[in-house]
């Protein structure tokens, strides 16, 4: 039996890189009406160039832009992104243009042109909000050093309250439990908490630091709270199938699992932990069900799918584990893991 492929860098809950690729749940509106749907999007862009003329624009650089805004709004990212370059070009310093454009090129992953732009906004602007928003690109990049450094600058230039502050201070504090400064992740959460006692995330960041240092009757404290404030957060349920399980309770810990993983497929953590409990506790076949669904909604995890072909591979599907490492070959044809994976699987069809 093949040796099920392990993932440290999946086992954090909350302090890791944010999914870069989430775009904007909301869905654009549907019309039947060709002229119905021409007339919603010309109200649409009229009103919105009247707010760019607002932002001292020329007539051409405010359709362009208030053109972008409506675009953006039905997710239309790169037909908008080619108008934001135009209105860019002309207007390279106004702080209107320059933002869209950076949230643009965020929402279609062209993230190292999106850290020159957001570097430039602080260039025209240094002030509070477009710090904190070079700073939180440079968070969600896994930059944490930069990060860090960004949103000490915010802060110091805050001069009132602001709403973003409660994202900083949390952010700091999963900086600072990736680098093991515990205390000062603490002082962080502590900070943020008493701008928001309410918040779930907030809470599963509180139960993920105390498991951080083993004190597991503390996190599983934070976790069930967290659970109490929002039922739906997979995250929280992962904290408690982990908790539960560091306690022994291994049939409540699975119970935990599979509920985070019906709240959101898409949970790595979850799915990663899943089929390694699947392998250790001869549940390979819910595994596998739960690997395959998670693939089958995100691009590509090359990861993720040697643990499919391992777990096949477990179980004696041999087809279906060549037919993955297929896959992964397409999309990787330099794995030389799952290319010597491939010829051994080929041998023992040949026995």
């Amino acid at each position: 039996m093949l040796e099920l492929h392990n993932l440290q860098k999946s086992s954090d809950l909350t302090t890791g890189p944010e999914n870069l690729s989430n775009v904007d749940p909301v869905k654009p509106e549907i019309y039947f009406d060709r002229q119905a749907a021409l007339r919603e999007f010309d109200r649409e862009t009229e009103l919105a160039r009247k707010q760019e003329v607002q932002d001292s624009l020329d007539e051409k650089s405010a359709t362009l832009l208030a053109n972008a805004r409506v675009l953006m709004k039905h997710q239309e990212y790169s037909l908008a992104l080619n108008l934001l370059r135009t209105a860019s070009n002309r207007n390279s310093k106004n702080m209107a243009v320059i933002n869209l454009l950076a949230d643009c090129l965020e929402k279609t992953q062209r993230f190292d042109e999106a850290l020159k732009v957001r570097n430039a906004a602080v260039r025209v602007e240094c002030s509070f909000d477009q710090v904190q928003k070079l700073a939180t690109l440079y968070y969600k990049l896994g930059r944490d050093e930069e990060a860090l450094r960004q949103y000490f600058e915010a802060l110091s230039l805050l001069t009132e309250e602001n709403e973003a502050i409660f994202d900083i201070y949390k952010n700091m504090g999963n900086i600072l439990v990736r680098q093991g400064d515990f205390e000062g992740a603490e002082e962080y959460y502590n900070k943020a908490y008493t701008l928001n006692p309410q918040s779930d995330t907030l809470l599963v960041n509180f139960g993920t630091l105390e498991v951080q240092r083993q004190d597991y009757d503390k996190s599983l404290y934070c976790f069930r709270q967290a659970v109490e404030a929002n039922s739906k957060n997979d995250k929280a349920w992962v904290g408690l199938a982990m908790v539960h399980a560091q306690f022994g309770d291994q049939e409540l810990a699975w119970a935990n699992l599979e509920t985070a993983v019906d709240i959101n497929p898409a949970n790595r953590t979850a799915v990663l932990l899943l089929a390694n409990w699947g392998l250790r506790d001869s549940r390979q076949e819910q595994g596998i069900a739960v690997l395959q669904d998670y693939l089958g909604r995100v691009e590509f995890d090359e990861d993720l799918s040697l643990v499919l072909i391992n777990l096949y591979c477990s179980t004696s599907q041999i087809a279906e584990a060549k037919l993955e490492c297929e896959r992964v070959l397409l999309w990787n044809p330099a794995n030389q893991e799952v290319a010597s994976l491939r010829e051994k699987l080929k041998n023992i069809k040949k026995a």
